[in-house]
Order: C-alpha cells, then sequence, then structure tokens
C-alpha cells in the first residue's frame, strides 16, 4: 500500500500503537437490520453463480463464500452488515482489535476477531493460506498485477471502475460487496437505509444546504480530501459543496497537498480539520488561524489520537472508514459540531470529541 495514503488517511497520526477498545455499542435507534447478522457463511447456492464488474474487468463468484478475505480496508463493515463474518482483514486504521469497531461489533456477535494482514505490502502467501473462497479488494490500491496474482487464489473483486483508488463512494462498494455474496436486494436495502440517515440529516438542517466544506489533515503542509474522497461524499450528502478553487487538488487521485504557506487559502463555510488544534497550528504557522474559518469558529477538530494518550480515535477512526455501519454511528456526533461550526458564532464552541 502507497505509504503517503495511510498516513494522510490517518491524519499522519499514531500508528502501531495500542488498540482504543471504546465501552460503547451501537446506536440503541438503529434497526437490527443494518448492524447485521452474526452468521459467517454466505447466502444459499440457489443465488449463484453471480458477477461483479470493476476496473480490471469482473469477476464471477460460483457458489457462496465462506472464507472472505478483505484486502481493502474496510469492507468488513459492508460484510458484517450483510451477515458474513470475513476471516481475515487488512490492518489501517488500528484503532480496535481486529479493526473491528464498536459500530460493528454487534454484527461481529460471538464470533471471533478476524486475522489481521499487514498493510505495507501484499503477502500472497499468508492469504494463501487463509484458503479463501472470495477475497474483496475494493477500498484499495491495488494494481492489475496485484489482481492477477490475488485471483490465481480465489474470485477477487477490485476497486470500482471510474474512481481514483480508494475513492468508490461507500454505496458503490456496498452494493459491489453484497453482489459478490449473492445478497443482492439486502444489499439495495441496506444502502438505502443509510442514503436515509444522511437525507434526514440534511432535512433536518437546511443551514447545511449550499454551504462550503473540505476536509483536511496535515501532510506535506496541507492536504485536502477531493470531491471523490469518501469524507467528501458525505459532506455533500449533508448538502455542503465542495469548493470550487480545489476541485483538482487530487488530480486523478482522492487528494492532495497544499504548502503550509498556502494554509490561509483554506477559508470556507467549514474546515474539518483531521488533525488537533495545536498540531495544525505547528505544522502551518500560524497561518491557518488568520482565516475567516477559524476566527469565526467554523472549525472542526479530529484529532487522530485521544489527548494525554497512545490510544488511537474511534471517532476519528468512523470518520475515515465511511461504511454503511460506521455512518449511522458517526452522524450522532458529527452532526452537532457542523450545527455548532455552520453559524459562524465565535461564541459557540464545536465540541472536540475524545473517544
Amino acid at each position: 500500500m502507497n505509504p503517503s495514503r495511510r498516513t494522510a488517511l490517518t491524519s499522519c497520526g499514531v500508528l502501531g500503537v495500542a488498540a482504543l477498545l471504546a465501552a460503547c455499542n451501537a446506536d440503541a435507534d438503529e434497526p437490527a437490520a443494518d448492524r447485521g447478522a452474526t452468521s459467517s457463511a454466505g447466502t444459499g447456492d440457489s443465488a449463484f453463480p453471480v458477477t461483479v464488474t470493476h476496473k480490471y474487468g469482473s469477476t464471477t463468484v460460483g457458489s457462496a463464500p465462506k472464507r472472505v478475505v478483505c484486502v481493502g480496508l474496510c469492507e468488513q463493515d459492508s460484510l458484517l452488515a450483510l451477515g458474513v463474518v470475513p476471516v481475515a482483514v487488512t490492518a489501517w486504521l488500528e484503532a480496535a482489535k481486529g479493526e473491528i469497531y464498536p459500530w460493528a461489533r454487534p454484527a461481529l456477535g460471538s464470533a471471533p476477531l478476524p486475522k489481521v494482514l499487514p498493510s505495507a505490502k501484499l503477502d500472497i502467501e499468508q492469504i494463501a493460506a487463509l484458503e479463501p473462497d472470495l477475497i474483496v479488494a475494493i477500498y484499495s490500491g491495488i494494481t492489475r498485477s496485484d489482481y492477477s496474482r490475488l485471483s490465481q487464489l480465489a474470485p477477487t473483486v477490485a476497486p470500482a471502475k471510474g474512481y481514483p483508488d480508494y475513492g468508490t463512494p461507500w454505496s458503490t462498494l456496498t452494493q459491489m460487496v453484497a453482489d459478490a455474496i449473492g445478497k443482492h436486494r439486502e444489499g439495495v436495502a441496506l444502502v438505502k437505509r443509510v442514503e436515509g440517515k444522511l437525507a434526514a440529516a440534511q432535512k433536518a438542517h437546511p443551514q447545511f444546504v449550499g454551504k462550503t466544506a473540505i476536509v483536511a489533515t496535515t501532510y506535506e503542509g496541507a492536504y485536502l480530501y477531493g470531491p471523490d474522497d469518501p469524507r467528501s461524499q458525505v459532506q455533500h450528502a449533508l448538502g455542503f459543496a465542495f469548493p470550487a478553487k480545489f476541485e483538482n487538488v487530487g488530480g486523478k487521485s482522492f487528494g492532495g497537498s497544499i504548502s503550509a504557506e498556502r494554509a490561509k487559502e483554506i477559508d470556507f463555510d467549514v474546515v474539518v480539520w483531521l488533525a488537533s488544534e495545536s498540531d495544525v497550528r505547528t505544522k502551518l504557522g500560524g497561518l491557518y488561524e488568520q482565516t475567516r474559518a477559524f476566527k469565526q469558529g467554523r472549525t472542526i477538530y479530529i484529532p487522530s489520537s485521544i489527548a494525554d494518550s497512545k490510544q488511537n480515535s474511534t471517532y476519528a477512526s468512523a470518520f475515515s472508514m465511511v461504511t454503511p455501519l460506521s455512518i449511522p454511528w458517526m452522524l450522532t456526533r458529527y452532526v452537532p459540531q457542523l450545527v455548532a461550526a455552520v453559524d459562524g458564532n465565535p461564541a459557540t464552541k464545536v465540541t472536540v470529541i475524545a473517544e
């Protein structure tokens, strides 16, 4: 995996430290269907064979998979939401054991945590030893060569066509996973439920509509997540507009950096930093503090680690994962922050969430 991708996604934050075990459950009002089942098997064989198209062609799955390996970084949530427990996942945010977070634990139930594969390199031998019958690598940057090697082990679903690496929308990814395990209709229903939650949040907060918002972090100056990044896609679903000035900041990637000297240009109706306030101030030389967004209290800080500890933040992980399970969990925390930020009143403090 591209090291810069991993660093940027985690706000250049703490990696390889003790995992944060948050003592919280799925939202009480979350329907059981959203949380998924606990079975490790797929659906009945009558749904098969199924074919999933992707950037490297198409993949046919002949029978219900029972040993699914996630080479992508967040597909485990979609699988769990649809009643399938993967045998292995790929390390990414490292803020929970097995990369199974509080919003996904109810769906895991009593099943064992999946094995965690390293993200530094594609370990074909280790994956082969797991004897997979399906490999999902949608939220990934696998090359055509990687895809060919993985396909020799098991049917492999690569990233979606038409999007940058790590830019497949959460809804498209969820449906691709659902199709691969023979649960097309369940996938459609799941996506519709979560899209409904986003739409309800937008309807309840008309002040969001048309306002400009951007997500950034402190990496190689200021790293701006582009309009194709899942985080930005959530902003759009809530009614916010991506700033036209930076629409092409990442070119064909999911985002890109601007120099620290240009931090004063990050001045929009809402600015979300995947970093702490002190980190932004230190790494950008205090220049961001000269913006109206800062002076008017339009800034949200989501640190990658909990202050005064070495624990990675569960909330920051939810914000980055963007899955059908993490989105409802995240919205209950994020929407109040947006409400406080978008009013432009410096007296309205935006709470920094420490969990």
